[in-house]
C-alpha cells in the first residue's frame, strides 16, 4: 500500500487532521510562528525583482563576498513573456493559526514590485474522504 494510503488511514481514524498534520511536515523543523514559539500553519514569502533589490549597496557586497549564500536567495520566476525573471527572496516567515490574520496583514502592506507568496496548507473545510 502506497504512502498516500497510509496517510489517508491515519485522518480517517481521527488520529491527525490535515491541518496538524500540514503543520507537522510541511515546513522546516525547526520552524516556529514569529509572534509565539508554537508550530507554523501558515508560510509567507516574500520576493522582489533582482533590479529592484540590487538598489541596495549591500546586495552587491553579499554577492562578492558570499555568491553560495547570495545565490541560494534567487528564484527564477517566468513572467508571462515566458522568459524567467530572477527574482530576490526577501523573506521567510512563518505563523501559527492565530497570528496568521496579523501575517496577512502585514504581508499586504508589500511594495507594489514584490511578489507575495502565501502557502495556508489544507482547506479546513475541505476534508478527505476515506
Amino acid at each position: 500500500m502506497g504512502s498516500r494510503h497510509r496517510h489517508i488511514r491515519k485522518f480517517a481514524n481521527g488520529q491527525m487532521t490535515p491541518e496538524e498534520y500540514h503543520s507537522k511536515f510541511a515546513f522546516p523543523p525547526h520552524a516556529k510562528c514569529q509572534a509565539c514559539p508554537s508550530r507554523p500553519m501558515t508560510r509567507v514569502i516574500i520576493l522582489m525583482e533582482m533590479k529592484e533589490a540590487r538598489k541596495n549597496p549591500l546586495i552587491d557586497q553579499w554577492m562578492l563576498v558570499d555568491p553560495a549564500s547570495f545565490m541560494s536567495n534567487v528564484v527564477q520566476i517566468r513572467g508571462s513573456d515566458g522568459k524567467p525573471t530572477p527574482y530576490w527572496r526577501v523573506s521567510v516567515v512563518y505563523a501559527c493559526k492565530a497570528c496568521t490574520p496579523a501575517l496577512e496583514k502585514q504581508a499586504a502592506k508589500a511594495p507594489s514590485h514584490c511578489i507575495v507568496e502565501i502557502n495556508h496548507g489544507p482547506d479546513p473545510k475541505n476534508r478527505i474522504v476515506a
